[in-house]
């Protein structure tokens, strides 16, 4: 296990992570350091937790709005695939149905030209 220290409104904080997780944590640790910072920027140093509790809240709120975008976004998406691929298959269906058309016109004129051809042997 790894060991990072981050710093969040001027405290180092020492944290434990997985191997390779290194980076990601620290990136991490100085978003949330820069959210606390503008919190304090805006209502002064009110405490560390007050501040964390803060930055916490507005991080999941973020993250709450974002989730839910995604959600519209893929339901959405999910629709207009639906849609495409309903038009998609009518449009299969209709080219289906005008081969299985020329096909049977084409049938009826080659027996018309074998009952000709008959007629015209006899």
């Amino acid at each position: 296990m790894a060991k990072v220290s981050i710093d969040i409104n001027g405290r180092k904080y020492a944290l434990g992570c997985d191997d390779g997780e290194e980076d990601r944590l620290m990136r991490l640790g100085q978003k949330l350091d820069e959210r606390v910072k503008m919190l304090a920027n805006q209502f002064g140093q009110i405490g560390d937790l007050r501040l964390l509790v803060m930055a916490g809240i507005t991080l999941s709120d973020e993250l709450d709005e974002v989730t839910g975008n995604i959600s519209g976004e893929a339901e959405k998406m999910t629709a207009q695939m639906r849609k495409d691929s309903e038009a998609a298959l009518a449009a299969a269906k209709s080219s289906e149905y005008e081969a299985t058309d020329s096909l049977i016109k084409a049938a009826e004129r080659i027996e018309l030209l074998a009952a000709r051809l008959a007629d015209k042997k006899d």
